[in-house]
């Protein structure tokens, strides 16, 4: 509808212009202005937007709308205040710069909750004469809409890439927003659609700028934003995408004409010994070793903590070598640039992130407060139905310690005790209090073995069973007790 976005609901002029859709039917203007009982609607997405469809046309709440920073460990989150002229200036500002075109349908991964989803998946489509498709997009095979407009996180791209994935239908664009693409993530994206578009921004400034490209590191900026200027401890700017024009980030950037380089963040300075250690330089430092892919540090009871990726070389190292003595090379690596280094190490396949596309730090903590060693996982694949993680328990693992001395073996505790971990990564479902039913142990699993771990999941129950090409080691059937 290229007529005034806030006007349109206040005439009968366009009540029949399709602006949402599902698998089921399609919604009109006039459809959403008659909408009742919004609260009972179980899509969370239509629920959503007609909710604030309706706040706009009824002007509630004097017309503002709240979201909040998602904070760190070193800040509380913040509530910033937003109007529709805000989010309006912001959707104009986008097809100018991106030059999206009409007559588009939206898809998304996320929801629209946040600010970048608010504007992108909310305000943009039906202020710019296209359709809202409110299926939530989950697998790659989900993405089969002529004309899309996919709304996304890195860490969906990031595991598309993971294993290739291919799409039926290539979007006309992918909008991705949460962190910076990784190269070879944004080097995939480009080619599973016509365009990909790395998003730069936040709660409180809105959106700052973008890149168009995986050769392009500068972030071009929207024509809203201003740098009023750059600090180590943060950055200013104004912003007309905000009810409070001048804004303060936690980002350090360099000013490059209409384009910004970003240095790091400033809430990413540990003080570990009395010293003051920026975590980010320790993260490039420990990318460069052969053995790694990817890595996050953070303070952990007065220590650096450091969760790695292991690359296709590192993972053969520690089966082969083990991880005490790849813990010993990387430190001696670090040591000759930093006083201080990470004490505390885990081995991880991905890096948890929430569904901003933002490492989800306390997931990672979490993970460090896991007494037992992880098991190295060497690659999964996930569907809605059923999952497979391929698995070593390592030698160096504490649980083999004493069980037995001569002879180790996996105890059973720990295989149930993994096989729910990865019932959660794999479906958000927890089955930690149930009782385990039909359990069989085959055969033993020694230190250093490489094998499958599968789950099936049906309404009731999932399903577990440890094996490799020859045999099967264990099994049982989890009941389904409560979603996470």
């Amino acid at each position: 509808m290229t007529a005034d976005f806030y006007n349109c609901f206040f005439s009968n002029k366009y009540d029949d212009k399709i602006i949402l859709k599902d698998s089921k039917r399609e919604y009109t203007v006039g459809d959403i202005k008659n909408l009742k009982n919004i609260d009972s609607i179980e899509n969370f997405n239509l629920r959503f937007i007609a909710s604030n469809i309706h706040k706009i046309i009824s002007h509630a709440d004097n017309g503002i709308f709240e979201f909040y920073t998602s904070g760190s460990s070193h800040s509380e989150r913040k509530c910033i205040k937003k109007v529709l002229q805000n989010f309006l200036a912001e959707a104009e500002d986008a097809q100018k710069a991106l030059h999206l075109g009409e007559n588009l349908e939206f898809i998304t991964t996320t929801t629209p909750e946040h600010a970048f989803g608010f504007v992108f998946y909310f305000i943009f489509p039906l202020d710019k004469n296209s359709i809202i498709n409110l299926e939530r997009i989950s697998y790659p095979e989900e993405i089969k809409v002529k004309n899309a407009i996919l709304i996304t996180t890195p860490s969906f791209l990031e595991s598309l890439r993971k294993y290739n994935a291919e799409v039926e239908i290539k979007p006309k664009a992918i909008i991705s927003a949460g962190s910076k693409l990784k190269d070879e993530t944004y080097k995939y994206a480009e080619t599973i659609a016509e365009r990909v578009i790395d998003i730069y921004g936040s709660t409180e400034t809105g959106t700052v700028g973008y890149r168009e490209s995986s050769k392009e590191s500068l972030i071009k900026l929207f024509n809203g934003i201003k740098i009023l200027s750059q600090e180590d401890n943060g950055t200013k700017l104004s912003t007309i995408y905000t009810k409070e024009n001048i804004q303060t980030i936690g980002d350090r950037v360099k000013l490059h004409g209409d384009k910004i380089e970003l240095l790091g963040r400033c809430d990413r300075i540990l003080k570990i010994q009395e010293k003051r250690i920026l975590a980010e330089d320790i993260e490039e430092e420990l990318k460069k070793s052969e053995f790694v892919e990817d890595c996050y540090n953070f303070e952990h009871d007065g220590k650096i903590a450091a969760a790695v990726i292991l690359s296709e070389i590192g993972k053969n190292f520690i089966i082969e070598q083990g991880n005490i003595e790849l813990v010993k090379r990387l430190k001696n690596e670090l040591l000759q640039k930093f006083e201080v280094v990470p004490q505390r190490w885990k081995f991880i396949d991905e890096m948890p992130k929430n569904s901003r596309g933002k490492i989800d730090v306390e997931q990672i903590k979490t993970l460090f407060n896991i007494n037992l060693s992880l098991p190295l996982v060497l690659s999964r694949k996930i569907a809605k139905e059923s999952a497979e993680f391929e698995l070593c328990f390592l030698k160096s693992s504490n649980f083999f310690r004493g069980h037995f001395d001569g002879m180790p073996i996996l105890p059973g505790v720990v295989q149930f005790f993994y096989a729910d971990f990865f019932i959660k990564e794999a479906f958000k479902t927890d089955c930690h209090c149930g009782q385990i039913r039909k359990v069989k142990f085959s055969n033993i699993i020694q230190p250093n073995k490489i094998l499958k771990l599968k789950l099936n999941k049906t309404d009731s129950n999932i399903s577990f069973k440890y094996e490799d090409n020859e045999k099967t080691y264990s099994s049982g059937i989890f009941p389904i007790q409560n979603y996470l």
